[in-house]
């Protein structure tokens, strides 16, 4: 054990030190500062643009019922919007009036067609105001058409707030879901989920470039002559899987920092989901780690690893996908069957534990499904290993991989 800990300190120094690690840290965390700070600004912006006063010119080309004093009645109750008729005009008369006041736009009415003519058309947030006015308007309208009163029209158009609460089956208790807390455990979900996705590739193929590296290098050849190949793949896997956490730890460090000044999603992250993204990013790393480390000693050159882990990363991305798709049901069939497959696992069982409430008999499983896999994985990687970081110039077929493993 003090050997390997000793390859893993070895491994974890040699990266922490090198200028792309220490780039991708600090443009990792200002990614993460940035989707942390971005957001707010532009609520705030997009809530300045909502205090933009409307000035709206408004011509009838229809000689029915107006429609004007529907239009005016509705905004008279609102502030920042002023209606102005431009009875009497013709649309260039009005239309140059509307550049000369400086006003919003003009408006054209014809029975049931509506034309802005807007001096700017790209204002895109400026003209759904209008359109949600003008529509508000047109509902008055059609309710005087048909005889009824505002009073029907309140009726009408009552929503009601369905609130939702789930019954635990093993208590009886009722626990209420709130809409806006399951939108924020979603966001938080969807943000650590990620941030587990990249970690997975990031890191699985970190170690395999890694063993790839040595071997082109001929260091194995030294490092095998005085310790076991298994004690090389452990030491790499745990020195990269530090190396990922202190990193991880930086971006997060800065993220939460940074959150509740900015007033963002993420000031309630809890301790308790902290922990859980930190073991099933543990049981994913390690479970995935002992694949990619077989695959890195499958090559003989750097050049070469991607076409050996390509699989092992569409599984990875197979799993993000299947996570993310079981958002709108986590305790589906779909979710329930992820949860324990190890290529899905860690992505699909951890987004449950955020957003549903899974058994304690689920999640145990689901553990320990991984821990097994990862023993597992590291016993058939470990012979691989044994044989593959010795092979020079030639990759293995899998004829030739199937009877290692046997021998």
């Amino acid at each position: 054990m003090k050997t390997i800990f000793i390859l893993a300190r070895r491994d974890f120094m040699s990266r922490v030190k090198r200028p792309s690690y220490i780039i991708t840290t600090i443009i990792g965390s200002l990614i993460l500062i940035g989707l942390t700070l971005i957001p707010p600004m532009l609520d705030n912006l997009a809530h300045e643009e909502n205090l933009t006063n409307i000035e709206l010119l408004v011509l009838e080309q229809s000689n029915g019922a107006s429609f004007v004093p529907f239009l005016e009645q509705t905004t008279g109750q609102k502030e920042g919007i002023n209606i102005r008729s431009a009875r009497g005009k013709s649309e260039v008369e009005a239309y140059a009036l509307v550049l000369d006041e400086g006003l919003t736009g003009l408006l054209l009415i014809d029975d049931s067609s509506f034309v802005l003519l807007s001096p700017n058309s790209l204002d895109a947030g400026l003209h759904n105001r209008i359109e949600a006015h003008v529509n508000e308007a047109f509902v008055r309208f059609n309710a005087a058409k048909l005889g009824l009163s505002h009073g029907d029209m309140q009726v009408l158009f009552q929503r009601i707030s369905l609130d939702v609460r789930e019954i635990s089956p093993e208590n009886g208790h009722a626990l209420e879901k709130s809409s806006g807390a399951h939108e924020q455990a979603l966001l938080l979900t969807y943000f650590l989920l990620f941030m587990l996705y990249m970690a997975l590739i990031l890191y699985g193929n970190m170690v395999a470039s890694g063993v790839a590296e040595e071997k082109s290098s001929r260091i194995m050849e030294v490092m095998v002559s005085t310790v076991k190949p298994t004690q090389l793949m452990f030491g790499k896997i745990i020195g990269v899987g530090a190396l990922g956490l202190v990193q991880f730890a930086i971006w997060v460090g800065s993220t939460l920092v940074l959150n509740p000044l900015a007033k963002g999603n993420f000031s309630s992250i809890s301790l308790e989901v902290l922990l859980w993204f930190g073991l099933y990013f543990i049981l994913g790393y390690f479970f995935y780690a002992s694949i990619f480390a077989a695959g890195g000693a499958l090559v003989s050159r750097v050049e070469e690893v991607n076409q050996v882990i390509t699989i092992f990363m569409m599984f990875i991305v197979v799993g993000f996908f299947v996570a993310f798709s079981t958002f709108d049901n986590p305790n589906g069939k779909l979710s329930m069957i992820a949860s324990f497959i190890p290529f899905t696992a860690p992505m699909v069982m951890f987004s449950r534990v955020v957003l549903a409430n899974p058994s304690i008999f689920q999640v145990i499983a689901s553990i320990v499904i991984l821990i097994l896999s990862f023993l597992g994985g590291t016993w058939i990687s470990a012979k691989v290993y044994h044989v593959g970081i010795l092979l020079y110039g030639k990759r293995p077929n899998l004829a030739e991989i199937v009877r290692l493993l046997r021998d």
